[in-house]
Formats: structure tokens, C-alpha cells, sequence
């Protein structure tokens, strides 16, 4: 486990330990340790070209999750996932368990859709190449 030792909010020296999970450079960042943040890596969904071959419209990711933990509140509220719903980082929702669940149950309905869609245009193209 790595560690950070920094200033606190009240100008004393402090260390915290990061998760195993962390991913951030508190030292680089001069975070305040009883005031920061633990995140994890960045999941990320990665847009394929349309049909054409013209790049996504965005530069970045749609849609990217990182867990957040509070580095020094021990309170269930100070932990959550990001959901990042755009290339700017304030375009976003702080999901808490049941929040992460929900989003899970409807990525689930969405995926089943999609493949239902993914059906639908194979028929529609296997139709119009046969057909000549």
C-alpha cells in the first residue's frame, strides 16, 4: 500500500494510506490528506467508428466510471462511483450502491435491446445481399 504524507486542512502534517485500488498521485496534486480523494482507474466505454469510418463524434469516452473514496470520513456517504456521462468531467452522476445497482439492471435492458436491434439489422442485411 502506498502512502501520502501532506498538509491538513488546518496546516499540521498528516499521512493517510491509500486502497490498493488507488490510482491517485496525492503528492502531485498537494492534496490536503484529510480532504482528498481516493479513485480507482477510469472504466471507460470506447465508441466504435460508424459505418462510414468517420471517428466518434467526441473526443473522449461517453461514459466512464471511477469509484471516489473520501480520504479521511468514515461515513457510507463519503464512498461512490462517478459516473461520467460526457468528455467534461462535471457532466456526471455520484452514484452510491443502490444507484450503482440500478444503473446495472439498466445497462442489463439496454444490452438485451441492443442485441434484439443487432438481430433485427443482420435479417435486414442478410435480406438485401441475397437478394438479386
Amino acid at each position: 500500500m502506498k502512502t501520502y504524507t501532506g498538509p491538513t486542512l488546518g496546516g499540521a502534517t498528516a499521512t493517510i494510506t491509500c486502497p490498493d485500488w488507488c490510482t491517485v498521485d496525492h503528492a502531485y496534486w498537494d492534496d490536503q490528506v484529510d480532504d482528498c480523494f481516493h479513485k480507482s482507474e477510469l472504466l471507460e466505454v470506447n465508441l466504435p467508428r460508424d459505418r462510414a469510418n468517420h471517428p466518434t463524434p467526441v473526443v473522449h469516452p461517453m461514459l466512464g466510471a471511477e469509484l471516489q473514496l473520501h480520504s479521511t470520513s468514515p461515513q457510507p456517504s463519503a464512498a461512490a462511483v462517478w459516473l461520467q456521462l460526457s468528455e467534461y468531467k462535471a457532466d456526471g452522476l455520484e452514484l452510491d450502491l443502490v444507484g450503482v445497482d440500478s444503473l446495472l439492471a439498466e445497462l442489463d435492458r439496454y444490452r438485451v435491446g441492443l442485441a434484439k436491434m443487432r438481430g433485427l439489422l443482420a435479417a435486414v442485411d442478410f435480406e438485401r445481399r441475397t437478394r438479386r
